[in-house]
């Protein structure tokens, strides 16, 4: 093969390489990026004992079908003095996966970040709070509901990590975490757990948290129905 023909060929072949790595690379950048789970950690179990509690911290969830809440003045939508059984004390228990609206002032600088997520005044979101509280109570104390914990402590306090499901209705149980994004008093934040026999993942979870918190903004539910955003 002549040498003209053999650079007019090397040359054919040099310009469809680089079209092809240029295809692919604008099928890359347009290809979207899936969506995040939830912006929160993922909580971790460390070996040995809590501190302040004794417990020591599950593998795997202890599940506690008998659950009762116990009425509290320092009780808030998301951190719940609940007594699991009759040979369990009554423990605090903070919520995964939502950060409820606060029901009082003890906490000025986190009414302030809440104010600005949601974008109310501060005393909307104290006033809303106790709206949430009331929910909560009235739900707990007409519904059943299980409590399910690995005894994982909220760092410096003597609380531990739960999820808490509700027979909302006849043989519907659904997660406290989500009626309370779904009424708008909780916006979608702190931390994040496996869910125990639940087919759907962390991330699946993760998203159906976030369009119920879109459902709520554009119903206009609690909290939502103040914003200005």
């Amino acid at each position: 093969m002549p040498l003209r023909d053999t650079l007019l060929n090397l040359a054919i072949t040099c310009v469809l390489v680089l079209i092809i790595v240029l295809v692919a690379i604008l099928l890359k950048e347009s290809r979207p990026a899936p969506l995040p789970a939830l912006p929160v950690g993922v909580a971790q179990v460390p070996p040995g004992q809590n501190a302040d509690t004794g417990r020591e911290p599950l593998s795997e969830f202890k599940v506690f079908p008998k659950a009762r809440l116990v009425e509290s003045r320092t009780n808030e939508a998301d951190t719940l003095r609940i007594k699991v059984s009759d040979t369990e004390d009554e423990q605090v228990f903070v919520l995964y996966f939502v950060d409820a609206l606060d029901p009082e002032w003890t906490h000025p600088q986190r009414v302030q970040e809440q104010a600005r997520y949601f974008g109310v005044s501060s005393q909307r979101i104290v006033d809303e709070g106790k709206k949430a509280v009331q929910y909560v109570t009235q739900l707990l104390k007409e519904h059943p509901f299980t409590v399910m914990t690995r005894w994982e402590q909220v760092p410096e306090r003597s609380r531990f990590y739960a999820l808490i499901l509700v027979e909302n209705s006849p043989g519907k149980w659904v997660y406290l975490a989500d009626l309370l994004v779904q009424q708008g008093y909780a916006r979608v934040a702190g931390v994040t757990t496996s869910l125990p026999s639940d087919a759907r993942s962390l991330n699946d979870y993760a998203l159906e948290l976030q369009a119920l918190r879109k459902q709520a903004e554009q119903k206009k539910a609690g909290i939502w129905a103040a914003s200005k955003l």
